[in-house]
């Protein structure tokens, strides 16, 4: 499909060809009956429908699931710094939490003092 195409404006056009075909019965186009063309866009109206759904219904999810995320990681940032806390920014357990040891830290490097 193209990207300029939209499925509503599809239906919109598939609705104005069934409602110019139902003002004309003679109309032929092929081996395409007026009643198999309605059932397309009926078809194609009730998926887009169904896809509106769930995507709704996955919004609300991926919504929970981020939630969850920041309360999650508020816990974990609370658990490593009871790690720090009570073994130390050295300790390996503290280490094992994901924090970064204190004797794992690079120093800061020197400046040289601007010349005179």
């Amino acid at each position: 499909m193209a990207a300029s195409t939209t499925t509503n404006k599809v239906l919109i056009d598939a609705q104005k060809i069934i409602d110019t075909w139902g003002a004309n019965p003679t109309f032929k186009l092929g081996e395409v009956t007026q009643a198999g063309f309605t059932t397309s866009r009926t078809e194609l109206e009730t998926l887009d429908n169904l896809i509106e759904t769930r995507r709704n219904e996955l919004k609300g999810l991926i919504n929970d699931r981020d939630d969850k995320t920041k309360e999650l990681q508020a816990l974990v940032t609370r658990a490593r710094s009871g790690f720090r806390a009570t073994y130390g920014p050295d300790s390996t357990q503290y280490d094992q939490a994901g924090g970064t040891r204190l004797s794992e830290h690079k120093s800061r490097a020197r400046t040289k003092a601007p010349a005179a």
